[in-house]
């Protein structure tokens, strides 16, 4: 008996160090497979970062390899125009064509003229030059029209009536209509031209003119006392007999004046 409690005593101690092993042994595959799932868990992260980063070192790579790839053709074609200039010197030859230096020349102007102080005197003039052809636009033409314009005024003041040929023209079907304003035509002291129908009926009268003779038809349209001034047309000139100034009386003013 005392040696089966001397064995027990044994065993029982020995199974108290096994199942502390153990205990140890599972805390601590516990604390691994813990580590192995927080590794598992972050792997797509590493994986986007790894990918990432080999992306940039490629597309860097790449760059790397296209600016050499610049630098080696310059190269080549520097050594080319250096053989080129020598073979022309040889030849008794300028070394630069006359397109050679104009391109030479105009490269040098187009890089200073990208610097900010250029750009902004370049704007300045393109910006006085616009309002220069502006002015002239509004101010210094428009002869032709009769409407404006220094030169076309003082064009027409210096015309006396008995230098502008008026044509009157009947628009309408009243007989005799066109004698009556011709009359009052040449009253005003004005050189009576064609006086005759025209080939269609107006209800409006109008005083039309040709290119650059707008002012004297203003003129002969205040004397007669017609509104309606505007540019003649091919139908009126035709029966004009080349006077700048044609009356075209209309239903208007069907009736003799005065």
């Amino acid at each position: 008996m005392e040696l089966i409690t001397k064995i027990g005593a044994f065993a029982g101690l020995a199974a108290f160090l096994g199942l502390a092993v153990l205990a140890l042994l599972s805390f601590a595959q516990g604390r691994d497979i813990r580590r192995l799932r927080e590794w598992a868990g972050s792997a797509p992260e590493r994986d986007a970062e790894r990918k990432e980063s080999t992306s940039a070192a490629a597309a860097q790579r790449a760059e790397e390899l296209r600016k050499l790839e610049e630098a080696r053709d310059a190269e080549r074609e520097a050594v080319g125009l250096r053989e080129k200039r020598r073979d022309r010197r040889e030849a008794g030859l300028p070394e630069m064509t006359r397109m050679e230096r104009l391109r030479q020349r105009f490269r040098g102007t187009g890089d200073s003229l990208g610097e900010p102080r250029y750009l902004i005197a370049l704007f300045a003039v393109m910006l006085i030059a616009g309002g220069g052809v502006a002015y002239a636009v509004l101010h210094g033409f428009g002869g032709d029209d009769g409407n404006g314009g220094k030169s076309g005024k003082n064009a027409a003041t210096t015309l006396k009536p008995s230098e502008i040929t008026v044509t009157v023209l009947n628009g309408t079907a009243v007989p005799g209509l066109a004698a009556s304003y011709g009359n009052e035509v040449e009253r005003s002291g004005y050189k009576l031209g064609e006086v005759t129908n025209s080939a269609s009926s107006f209800v409006d009268s109008v005083v039309m003119f040709e290119q650059g003779s707008g002012r004297e038809a203003h003129r002969v349209a205040n004397e007669l006392g017609i509104s309606q001034v505007r540019l003649m047309t091919s139908d009126i000139a035709a029966v004009s007999g080349g006077a700048p100034v044609s009356v075209v009386v209309g239903e208007d003013n069907a009736s003799s004046p005065g």
